[in-house]
């Protein structure tokens, strides 16, 4: 036996990774490029909408072929369409299922998809649990808006069959600074707009999907990683008022502050209860589950190097 096969445990045997956007395609590029991966030993599938295989743009195709070069298998399948049932027959080959491709979907599909987990017996389960602390959040904050990532956390939690990890990573960094999510916005003389959700002082964590993939990786491969809990992890954890300085000083262009307060965005949401994205903000305002103390999360007492919000916006705005 090699010293890779002997230091794999057996969850890294065959893993499924769920969506190939962009912390889907970061932790596969994660797997394959690990120091224990070894393609005789470990296999790694991609499960893609079956469209996007018999019929795929050529954006789509190229990304197809690229992967499989890479060594990694595709698998047609729907996580919104196929039943439990259907899913399930579907995991039941993989020894892991690391969920990417959550947050648009339909509502039911995250249980969908961890009940088909359970019942194809899958040895091991990183759910689309990406993001903040919904256990702090609770069923009523953001309006009730995450009530069946609680619900996800309650089947796990229920069972002893399947281990699990979740992975609290904070708002992706590369959201933050998407306009239409309204915290970084570029203005037309070359100035940027930094709002502040509720207040300067309220604190937020961030990480960037190549990180969160990194520790993907490294949860599947280590042996010795945690399971059977939610694993914290930062780029950076800072307030509003500071991540508007490290923007300034990072671009070196002018910032104009606003701040949306918890109050107007509730307003707001309110007018349209069915936009997602105000629903968001609210639980950004609210402060609560947002944000944890860089030096003490999981990635940290590793020692692994985690991107800063400075390095980030040192490379975006290069």
């Amino acid at each position: 036996m090699s010293q890779t096969q002997a230091q794999l445990p057996s969850r890294a045997k065959s893993i499924l990774v769920i969506g190939a956007g962009e912390l889907g395609t970061a932790i596969l590029q994660a797997l394959i490029s690990h120091p224990l991966y070894d393609a005789a030993t470990v296999s790694i599938t991609l499960m893609v909408r079956a469209s996007s295989l018999t019929n795929p743009t050529p954006e789509k195709l190229q990304q197809h072929t690229t992967l499989r070069n890479q060594g990694i298998t595709l698998v047609g399948g729907d996580i919104e369409s196929s039943t439990q049932e259907s899913l399930a027959t579907l995991f039941r080959p993989y020894t892991s299922v690391l969920h990417a491709g959550g947050m648009t979907s339909q509502p039911g599909t995250m249980l969908k998809v961890t009940h088909a987990v359970l019942s194809a017996g899958v040895e091991y389960y990183i759910p689309w649990q990406h993001g903040v602390n919904y256990d702090a959040i609770s069923r009523t904050g953001g309006q009730g808006m995450f009530v069946e990532q609680i619900d996800v956390r309650d089947v796990l939690r229920s069972q002893t069959s399947t281990q699990w990890t979740i992975i609290s990573c904070g708002i992706f960094m590369s959201f933050l600074f998407e306009e239409y999510w309204g915290v970084v916005v570029p203005l037309p003389d070359g100035k940027l707009q930094v709002t502040a959700l509720n207040s300067w002082d309220d604190m937020i964590t961030t990480t960037t999907a190549d990180d969160i993939g990194r520790v993907a990786a490294e949860l599947v491969y280590d042996e010795n990683a945690p399971v059977n809990q939610p694993v914290y992890i930062a780029g950076d954890t800072l307030s509003y008022g500071q991540f508007a300085d490290v923007i300034g000083r990072a671009t070196g262009r002018q910032i104009v502050r606003r701040v949306w307060p918890v109050e107007f965005l509730r307003d707001e949401s309110e007018r349209d209860p069915e936009d997602k994205l105000t629903r968001y903000r609210v639980v950004f305002a609210e402060g609560v589950g947002l944000s944890w103390p860089r030096e003490d999360t999981w990635s940290a007492r590793r020692g692994m190097k985690i991107l800063s919000v400075e390095e980030y916006v040192s490379e975006k705005y290069r």
